[in-house]
């Protein structure tokens, strides 16, 4: 069970991804998290529990070290550039503003993202 993503790129990749939470204070949305570390052609387990849980829209953002190709999308917030695990925040500062990709993970219990260049 989990969300795996899996570094098809030439060099190491950072990810942040985020999932349905509707913990989260004032319904602000998703939950966040990241940044993992992930090597080229290797793989990490990111989320260990079923992926569906939730809901079938997740969402990521990947950056490739060494100014290499980054997977973003529209929905942007403010994300901090070390670790972090938190609601999303429309109105935080700190950090940067990152755009992430929605991610379809169907009615699956494990999903595998592969990213590549």
């Amino acid at each position: 069970m989990g969300l795996t993503i899996s570094n098809r790129y030439r060099t190491r990749v950072y990810i942040a991804i985020g999932f349905p939470d509707d913990t989260c204070r004032f319904n602000t949305g998703p939950h966040i998290m990241g940044w993992w570390g992930i090597d080229p052609g290797r793989s990490a387990l990111v989320y260990a529990n079923d992926v569906n849980k939730y809901g079938r829209m997740w969402f990521y953002v990947a950056e490739a070290v060494n100014n290499g190709p980054v997977w973003a999308g529209q929905h942007v917030t403010q994300v901090p550039d070390q670790a972090f695990n938190r609601c999303w925040s429309p109105g935080v500062s700190g950090g940067h503003p990152r755009g992430f990709r929605e991610l379809d993970v169907g009615d699956n219990e494990t999903f595998t993202l592969n990213l590549t260049g």
